[in-house]
């Protein structure tokens, strides 16, 4: 196309290039841009775009205010990005059978960046190196600037997309948070840790890792009273108790009275895991409390 085109959805809603700025401003245009981006490269068919705008009371006329709002989000792109419209509607935003496909394939999108990422971290704790892992998963991490598509209204479909993304930003966070405190680097997650756990109060995989992390740098009195923090929330607010997998993580922590020391990294990457390491992995699999996605 000749036009470095950049996309942004992991935070606010943004098409953009060196020439300007295509963004909508037009709510049902965003939401339509929107869906198109979040299905990226996959064709979204007409009755999902409907169901988006007027969720199941569609106008008489939503087919054709729908090839409207097509039309104006093709022609912002040309004239904003010195396009022809046969370029835009021929190789970008496509028209096909009972649908539309927007291909991002020569953008730079943030969404598509974080996928691959996401698979490169996974890819390279399969083969055994969790330090680039933990680069490739953060890398991912940084990619967000907020909770994805923020500033745009949302029907049923934008959001099942959404929510499913959301989901997997937080599967990669816990892998990566997970990789750091098994590879002994707990001090590194500590201040991110301490704010997840006030942005998500009733999470308890996140209050897990950060009572482990707590623990491993030396701090049981702090890690505990994550704990009793979370059990009086949980307890005023839902009347509920931590589940059993925490608690007994609390036990073992309360049981661990031998003095914090450095993991030997060296040694266990050398050879046969230390009893420190083993200790560190026995109290992991006790945090992922049976939810998180396997490490390898």
């Amino acid at each position: 196309m000749g036009v470095r085109i950049n996309i942004d959805v992991l935070g606010s809603l943004s098409l953009y290039s060196d020439q300007g700025q295509a963004t909508p401003t037009a709510p049902k245009e965003r939401k339509v841009l929107a869906l198109l981006l979040m299905s990226h490269s996959r064709v979204v068919p007409v009755s999902q775009l409907v169901e988006e705008l007027w969720h199941d009371s569609p106008p008489k006329t939503a087919l054709t205010a729908l090839q409207t709002y097509i039309l104006n989000i093709r022609r912002s792109i040309a004239v904003n990005f010195g396009l022809p419209q046969r370029v835009v509607s021929g190789e970008l935003l496509q028209t096909k059978s009972m649908g539309y496909v927007f291909h991002t394939e020569s953008c730079a999108f943030d969404l598509a960046e974080f996928r691959r990422l996401e698979a490169a971290g996974r890819l390279a704790l399969r083969a055994g190196d969790q330090a680039d892992a933990v680069r490739q998963l953060q890398r991912a991490d940084d990619l967000w600037q907020g909770a994805a598509l923020v500033d745009v209204e949302r029907g049923l479909p934008l959001q099942a997309e959404v929510s499913g993304l959301e989901q997997s930003r937080q599967a990669a966070r816990g892998l990566r948070i997970e990789t750091v405190l098994r590879i002994g680097r707990h001090e590194e997650v500590l201040s991110e840790l301490a704010s997840l756990v006030l942005r998500h109060p009733f999470d308890e995989h996140l209050h897990a890792y950060y009572m482990l992390a707590l623990q491993r740098s030396g701090r049981r009195p702090q890690a505990l009273e994550v704990f009793h923090r979370l059990r009086r929330a949980m307890n005023d607010e839902l009347g509920l108790e931590p589940s059993p997998d925490l608690q007994r993580l609390q036990q073992e922590i309360l049981s661990s009275a031998t003095p914090h020391r450095r993991p030997e990294r060296h040694l266990e990457a050398a050879g046969a895991p230390s009893s420190d390491a083993r200790r560190r992995d026995d109290l992991l699999q006790r945090t992922r409390l049976g939810a998180l996605p396997p490490a390898v």
